[in-house]
């Protein structure tokens, strides 16, 4: 059934489809639009930076940051010819300006990030242009400013070739003043970063440059002295560590450094180091090392220094995070070179040095020989003047003529002193040192008389004579009392000369000569050597008489061969 009065129900659903139908049209009119437009400006890349496009039905509204007027006012008329615009409205702005410009450059492997504030892109190509020579890919997230300054190139460029030769890193510039941080990946490359911090480009100053150096494993330094020279090699952990290291050095002589900077030093390093100069300065020559975290040390003392006394200074210096290694030092030459040698009650007593084996084993051979009984204290020491074991010797010949006595060598200096059995042997002994020390050798002789009021009585004689003369007696050629003799003949006058009265026969013995009686006459002689002796040290003549004969006729009570 029609009914006309009714038509008008449908409209508003009618009215809902036109409103569809027209919003959806729009829509894909601004879209369309909005597309040609944006394709437009794609191809005027450096008219705005971070460009914006908005339609709204057949207007468009432009904004972003202004790179070129020029090219903006070109990207403008481009986009009113787009079919279908109705109005463009220009909204773009200038670019901001940058109060301080500030930008950075990091690297990480191959990439190169550019951030912070940079000129138009267009200046910006030599940036990526210096990167790709490098071998970097450039990823820029700079937002365009103004106040760029007048090198921005030639500034950025810098950046990049310290990035190459550090490796991964960042330097950050801040109107004139740069920053750089990073890790050195190899010695050449930190070499030629600290080259190119030292030239930065004209205007700018480097603010702080904190560049690790390559590590090294093992970490290893050492010091060698020769004479009064001592050069440094290695490494170090940083530059300040290094020059206070040379400084140190340079006391103890001309100072040569070969070390350089670098990583992986272990803690208290420079602590380590300056104990092992303090050690090294107590010697003549030598080096002291170090290999990560163990110090060691060899060489020569200086002189009256061994290697306890170093090694004990050094050990105790040493930070707790260090152990000591190999010490191997020589000791240092002795001053004043010494040696004494005391006679006390039929022992002799060795102190001192000797300056060489042969020559410790020569002293100690004679003092066995002659005194018996030895105690031995001698060491082996550098530091001997000339003729030094000579002068020694010497000493023991003159000491063993003494009752008890000591004699002192202190360089080519000798104080001796004691008791002589006599005087006869008194003068002698001063007379043979001053002609037995070697040229140069001064003798200072204090020799006093040993006392005979302790009497030998009668019965005990015998027995004291015999003691004495163990040894027995050598005679020369000349059958004159051997050099070697003279101890045990002063021993004998002393052993008289406390027994007053007793008449002593002397009979000497040989054999070996042609005939008895020549053998007989070669042992009176020799007794006649040894009355005369006797007589000259001050046993009375009348208590004395000499024989010879060709069989052996021990000393005994009336009689001395």
């Amino acid at each position: 059934m029609i009914r006309p009065r009714k038509w008008w129900v449908g409209l508003p659903v009618l009215a809902i489809l036109f409103t569809i139908v027209a919003t959806s049209d729009v829509e894909k009119i601004e879209k369309d639009l909005g597309d040609r437009v944006r394709a437009a400006l794609d191809k005027s890349p450096g008219a705005i930076e971070g460009a914006r496009v908005v339609v709204d039905g057949r207007d468009v509204r432009l904004s972003g940051v202004v790179l070129s007027p020029a090219a903006v006012a070109q990207a403008v008329r481009t986009v009113e010819l787009q079919e279908g615009v109705r109005a463009v409205a220009d909204v773009t702005t200038p670019p901001p300006s940058a109060q301080p410009f500030a930008f950075s450059l990091e690297r990480k492997g191959k990439t190169l990030a550019l951030s912070g504030n940079a000129p138009v892109p267009g200046e910006r190509a030599p940036v990526r242009a210096a990167a790709a020579g490098k071998g970097l890919e450039l990823s820029d997230s700079s937002v365009s400013a103004l106040g760029a300054p007048k090198n921005y190139v030639a500034l950025a460029s810098y950046c990049v070739a310290l990035l190459d030769a550090i490796g991964d890193g960042r330097v950050s510039v801040s109107d004139a003043a740069l920053t750089v941080t990073g890790s050195a990946a190899s010695f050449d490359g930190y070499d030629r970063a600290a080259a190119a911090l030292r030239e930065p480009p004209e205007g700018v100053s480097v603010k702080a440059a904190e560049i690790a150096p390559p590590r090294v494993s093992p970490f290893v330094w050492s010091a060698a002295k020769s004479g009064e020279a001592v050069s440094l090699f290695g490494y170090a952990p940083s530059e300040k560590t290094r020059e206070t290291l040379v400084a140190e050095a340079a006391g103890l002589g001309a100072a040569s450094d070969q070390t350089r900077v670098a990583g992986g030093a272990p803690g208290d390093f420079a602590v380590a180091a300056s104990a092992a100069l303090r050690a090294l300065d107590q010697l003549a020559s030598g080096k002291a090392s170090i290999s990560d975290g163990v110090v060691s040390i060899e060489g020569a003392g200086k002189t009256n220094i061994a290697a306890p006394a170093v090694e004990a200074s050094l050990r105790s210096a040493l930070p707790k995070s260090f152990r000591l290694g190999e010490v191997s030092v020589a000791a240092g030459a002795i001053s004043p070179f010494v040696f004494t040698a005391r006679k006390q009650e039929d022992k002799l007593s060795l102190a001192g040095y000797a300056p060489d084996a042969a020559a410790r084993a020569r002293i100690v051979q004679q003092a066995e020989r002659d005194f018996g009984a030895v105690d031995d204290g001698l060491a082996i020491a550098d530091g001997a003047p000339k003729g030094f074991a000579e002068a020694a010797s010497a000493a023991l010949r003159a000491l063993s003529r003494l009752d008890i006595g000591v004699a002192a060598l202190s360089d080519r200096s000798l104080a001796f002193e004691g008791a002589a059995y006599n005087a006869k042997a008194q003068f002698d002994i001063r007379a043979r040192l001053s002609r037995e020390l070697p040229e140069g050798y001064e003798n200072a002789a204090r020799l006093g008389l040993a006392t005979t009021t302790d009497e030998i009585p009668p019965t005990r004689l015998y027995a004291a004579l015999a003691e004495k003369a163990a040894k027995g007696l050598t005679f020369g050629a000349d059958n004159r009392i051997a050099e070697a003799s003279l101890p045990v003949i002063d021993a004998l006058a002393f052993v008289l000369l406390r027994s007053p009265g007793a008449a002593v026969d002397i009979v000497g013995r040989f054999s070996g000569a042609v005939s008895q009686a020549e053998d007989e006459a070669i042992g009176l002689r020799r007794a006649e050597a040894v009355r005369n002796y006797l007589i000259e040290a001050g046993v009375e003549a009348a208590r004395l008489s000499a024989s010879g004969a060709a069989a052996a006729v021990p000393i005994g009570r009336g009689g001395a061969g």
